[in-house]
């Protein structure tokens, strides 16, 4: 299997859930490898355009599986039958994080979506770049951690930006390092 990064599992009583770089969510028995479910998230049926699909990492939660992808999609997939809830327009390749009944994700383009965790509509989108000047557009976020009703998104520029999550205003830019910083860690 050819991946950008290693791919993501999660292991949740007698199974264990894993993407593959084909976008297949697979659910498999622990212990002993039977297949449960399998769902395609993509229809492509050109095998190269598999090499540049980026999903996030899978967050599991209230039964039910959350991941997005670097093609416009974000996904909630109910993992004991593996038929997908919801789907929203969401273009990230970053981890979604799940608080209460809310989904919070940043798009590859900056942008902060909260969506409810049932429906899947999205209640409020804010621009999370607006005051970082981005003239060439290579400015990306790398991964983003609420804590303390603070949301932190580094970037891949060495910032790292600090704003109230539930207004969505921005607080504060710090300038941690001249390149890249990853997710913060709290």
């Amino acid at each position: 299997i050819k991946s950008k990064k290693k791919l993501s599992l999660v292991i949740k009583g007698e199974l264990v859930f894993f993407i593959n770089n084909l976008g297949d969510l697979t659910s498999l028995n622990i212990n002993n490898g039977s297949l449960f479910w399998q769902i395609p998230t993509q229809n492509n049926s050109i095998y190269q355009s598999a090499f540049t699909l980026e999903s996030s990492d899978l967050v599991f939660a209230n039964d039910t599986i959350y991941f997005s992808n670097n093609k416009n999609e974000l996904f909630s997939i109910d993992a004991r039958t593996g038929t997908v809830n919801w789907q929203q327009s969401v273009n990230s390749s970053l981890t979604p994080t799940i608080i209460d009944n809310l989904i919070f994700s940043v798009s590859n383009e900056g942008y902060l979506f909260v969506i409810d965790e049932e429906k899947g509509n999205i209640i409020r989108i804010t621009n999370m770049l607006k005051n970082i000047k981005n003239k060439k557009n290579n400015i990306k976020p790398t991964g983003f951690i609420i804590a303390r009703n603070k949301i932190y998104l580094s970037l891949n520029n060495g910032k790292l930006i600090k704003s109230d999550v539930t207004t969505g205003l921005e607080e504060n830019i710090y300038k941690l390092s001249n390149s890249k910083i990853l997710r913060p860690n709290i």
